[in-house]
């Protein structure tokens, strides 16, 4: 776990949690024995991006534009699940209003996810 000790956002921390348990989950499930996991909390100006990014094998392109799909699976014999996971967090990120992206990591060479959260106006 790596960045900033504090940076508020404006979501539900039951759903948050939630978010961030599928994401560690899919991490830990996904990649090999001795795998390292990173968490990291940023904030530039108005932004703060959490990002979870592992050494696992990571998503080939057609994997990647597919996440969310509601029991879509990149690799259905590598571990147990139903493909529910990431419709749970995309759904998620859409009632909450933050963004969330999924790229190869360019730390760890596995999958990197990143939760936006945007600081809302001030009235």
């Amino acid at each position: 776990l790596e960045g900033l000790a504090h940076a508020p956002v404006w979501v539900d921390a039951n759903l948050c949690r939630i978010v961030l348990r599928n994401l560690l989950d899919n991490a830990m499930r996904y990649s090999p024995k001795g795998a390292i996991i990173a968490v990291e909390l940023s904030r530039q100006e108005r932004m703060t991006t959490l990002r979870v990014q592992d050494s696992g094998p990571g998503l080939v392109p057609e994997h990647l534009a597919r996440l969310g799909e509601r029991f879509f699976r990149a690799n259905p014999q590598q571990a147990l699940g139903s493909g529910l996971g990431w419709s749970i967090v995309r759904r998620i990120a859409l009632n909450q209003q933050f963004s969330i992206s999924a790229t190869r990591s360019p730390l760890l060479g596995g999958l990197a996810v990143d939760l936006m959260f945007t600081e809302p106006d001030k009235p």
